[in-house]
């Protein structure tokens, strides 16, 4: 990412330790965590890049961003919204480590889409995180969804029906509410990275203890997101790579 790419904004919060200080938001001392609750995020530099973590939490009930990140986005200055969360698989080709980038983001009560431009030239970089781990990268459609999905048979039905390759809860609907808050022009202007690590594979069966195992996997893999395979070192590897798209 060269000085001239605009700024990112990333839709979690961030590693620790990734970001250089670019001034942050709140009073000194205020935790990297305490910062991304702020209406507007928390402000810091990946390499030449300036960056603004903001959580848009769970569901749904996506936080509104506030005014200066918004005048941010509208203004034209935010050029990349980067998003690396968690998901689960609809493919029962994954597994648990796998990695998916997305092609289309997909509501599961809409069969259309949501438009954005994506950054090309990315699903190179992302191999080479993905060889690192010793793990699979997919690109395909991932499918946002308003509820957890749990059972066997309802993640092979959605993914026949929908051909999306994963599921998680909250990157569609923040897209949507960018989408009314910002002109046609300025929102089709900015760059949508959606990348996720797979969590919990498919249930090997349809039986509780396959069920129960997968749902035991996705909440160890959102409460324990450590160690070389989990998100928070995906995001730092991701994130540290930026500079050289």
């Amino acid at each position: 990412m060269s000085g001239s790419s605009g700024e990112i904004l990333f839709l979690r919060v961030p590693p620790r330790g990734l970001l250089k200080s670019a001034g942050g938001i709140g009073r000194r001392g205020t935790t990297r965590f305490a910062a991304v609750f702020a209406p507007n995020g928390f402000c810091g530099r990946v390499g030449k890049g300036t960056i603004t973590c903001f959580w848009i939490g769970m569901g749904r009930r996506v936080r509104l961003p506030g005014r200066e990140l918004l005048e941010g986005l509208r203004s034209g200055a935010t050029a990349e919204i980067v998003d690396i969360g968690c998901a689960g698989a609809l493919d029962p080709g994954l597994e648990r480590g796998d990695l998916v980038l997305s092609s289309d983001d997909i509501a599961f009560d809409s069969a259309v889409p949501v438009a954005v431009r994506r950054r090309p030239g990315l699903e190179v970089v992302l191999r080479e995180v993905a060889a690192g781990r010793d793990v699979d990268l997919r690109r395909a459609p991932i499918l946002t969804h308003e509820r957890f999905v749990s059972s066997r048979a309802d993640r092979i039905e959605l993914f026949e029906r929908t051909g999306c390759a994963a599921v998680q809860m909250e990157h569609v609907w923040f897209l949507q509410l960018l989408r009314r808050l910002l002109t046609a022009d300025r929102f089709d202007k900015i760059r949508v990275t959606h990348l996720v690590l797979i969590t919990d594979a498919v249930p090997r069966s349809g039986s509780r203890g396959a069920t129960a195992r997968s749902n035991w996997d996705a909440l160890t893999g959102y409460a324990f997101p450590g160690g070389s395979g989990g998100i928070m070192s995906l995001r730092r590897e991701v994130l540290n790579l930026w500079s050289s798209l």
